[in-house]
């Protein structure tokens, strides 16, 4: 255990300016605005416990008719008050299975041993039927792994400290391997969106009425032919 919580030391020692540097730069101007798309779907991406969800859910209420949210195939039990198609497309394990190996799913994560992912399919078929701000929520490594693959507008949500982010997910995890853990991979997330000169717009999330105003002007100023037609 010692030897486990010396390497994360380690690596927090060895990522940490980076990572600092990189919230110095955020906090000076909470974003990086560059040429945008307005004809493309949107990615969200950022580190666990960082406001991701929250942001989304306020965009889908002060938009419903604008802001489609894709939803995620799952293998997990539906859950009571859920809706097949909309909350999730829910799977068995063997057609999730094949489905992967057929390359028809992005963003592929494992959650307490169930699974989850982006279906290829879908998006474009929201795409072609012009479902509004189409919105998927998936880490940088799926980013990186699909960015010249699939054409998307690519958001980065960010804490504002390195404090406030184990702040955070220790609010979700009370076990302290384990809140090492997340914090190990969210900080090596977090330079590597810094590094991701692809993403065109980066928010910091440090106070959540702040960070939604910055994403509203952003989602305005990208599909501004989308806000055209509902006023």
């Amino acid at each position: 255990m010692e030897n486990f919580n010396e390497s994360l030391l380690k690596l927090y020692r060895k990522i940490l300016n980076d990572i600092q540097n990189a919230i110095k730069s955020f906090q000076k101007d909470d974003i990086r605005h560059q040429t945008i798309n307005p004809n493309k779907p949107l990615m969200i991406i950022g580190p666990s416990s960082v406001g991701k969800n929250t942001l989304i859910n306020k965009l889908k209420e002060k938009y419903p008719e604008l802001i489609y949210k894709l939803p995620l195939y799952t293998t997990r039990t539906r859950r009571e008050g859920e809706i097949d198609g909309k909350d999730y497309y829910f799977i068995t394990k063997e057609k999730f299975l094949e489905m992967r190996k057929e390359n028809k799913l992005f963003g592929f994560e494992v959650h307490n041993n169930e699974y989850y992912a982006s279906g290829k399919y879908k998006l474009k078929e929201a795409v072609a039927a012009n479902k509004g701000i189409i919105i998927v929520n998936h880490s940088i490594l799926t980013a990186n792994s699909v960015k010249d693959e699939i054409d998307f507008n690519f958001v980065a949500v960010l804490p504002p400290s390195e404090g406030e982010l184990r702040r955070r997910i220790a609010m979700r995890t009370t076990k302290e391997d384990e809140l090492n853990r997340k914090m190990a991979i969210s900080l090596r997330q977090i330079q590597i969106i810094n590094g991701a000169n692809y993403i065109k717009f980066r928010v910091v999330n440090d106070n959540i009425d702040r960070a939604f105003g910055k994403l509203d002007g952003y989602i305005k100023d990208t599909y501004p032919q989308l806000f055209s037609m509902n006023t």
